[in-house]
């Protein structure tokens, strides 16, 4: 696979642009876990969760062609895109051609969102996957049936056919809108992931006190106001099982004015701050061996 850096700072990108051969090109964002409240594993399997989630601007990026023959092609290219056959971006085109007369798609992802890191990086692909191939095949399916596919392929997917930023309960299916004080992040993605069953595995061996959520209202301020009370219940785990991420942590922790934060189960990083010129003076407290790892980001408007 070919190289695809990820900037040193990401501005918005159009969730779709039409291309002038009929092609269409498709942004799948990122998302952080501003506040992630995980409960005791239930009989069937599943941990309740209570997380206040972002999209941001940080991409994936699809090219969909259509074709006649009723063949779907994938390619891929960038950060790591693992089998192809365990791809969502595929799996959700196979799944939406079913029992339906198509003609085929040549599917193009240029990777840049880091796998195992909890950015979302496969789950937007996917949903991005589905809206796209939606417009080009001309479906008119209604937004709650493409939900429906979008949890066929898995908890998260349907997170990034909504809104900015939500509130995400039950096992990651169930989305209520929020409004979140538009923000800037200094994100920091470090060259290791975390196994999100292990880190869960360390989770239930101790799996801490129930917290409650943020107030819905408090979110409309600047996050310097709230920023203090975020909480990840899966850090204390995810530092347990990774000791890298425990050691790059406690260093930024050190380090930094701003809280620092894990999102999803690991192992990327945020410190957030009102606006670009805060990120970019928290940049300046990152140690110079982390500071390539750094990218700065802002709340994806869409």
């Amino acid at each position: 696979m070919s190289e695809s850096p990820v900037p040193d700072s990401a501005s918005a990108l159009p969730a779709m642009t039409p291309l002038p051969d009929g092609a269409l090109r498709l942004a799948a964002p990122a998302k952080i876990n501003l506040n992630l409240l995980v409960a005791p594993r239930r009989g069937d399997g599943y941990h309740p969760l209570d997380s206040l989630v972002v999209k941001i601007t940080l991409y994936d990026e699809l090219g969909l062609r259509a074709r006649d023959d009723g063949r779907v092609t994938f390619a891929c290219e960038g950060a790591e895109c693992g089998r192809d056959e365990d791809n969502l971006v595929p799996r959700a085109a196979r799944l939406l051609a079913a029992g339906r007369q198509v003609g085929g798609v040549d599917i193009a992802l240029t990777k840049r969102i880091p796998a195992g890191m909890g950015l979302g990086g496969g789950s937007s692909d996917a949903a991005a996957t589905l809206v796209g191939l939606e417009r080009l095949w001309g479906l008119a399916l209604p937004r709650e049936a493409l939900c429906e596919f979008a949890l066929e392929l898995g908890s998260d997917v349907p997170l990034f056919l909504g809104p900015p930023a939500a509130r995400m309960t039950g096992r990651g299916e169930q989305l209520a809108p929020v409004q979140v004080h538009p923000f800037a992040a200094l994100l920091v993605l470090p060259p290791f992931g975390c196994s999100t069953a292990e880190v869960y595995r360390a989770f239930d061996a101790a799996p801490g006190e129930p917290h409650s959520q943020l107030p819905a209202e408090l979110l409309r301020e600047p996050p310097s106001c709230w920023r203090g009370r975020l909480l990840n219940q899966l850090a204390p785990a995810a530092r347990r099982v990774q000791p890298q991420l425990a050691e790059v942590l406690s260093r930024l922790e050190a380090t930094l004015p701003l809280p620092v934060c894990v999102t999803g189960s690991g192992s990327a990083m945020f410190a957030l701050c009102d606006d670009r010129a805060e990120a970019a003076a928290m940049l300046s407290h990152v140690p110079d061996d982390l500071r390539e790892l750094c990218v700065t980001v802002e709340s994806n408007p869409w």
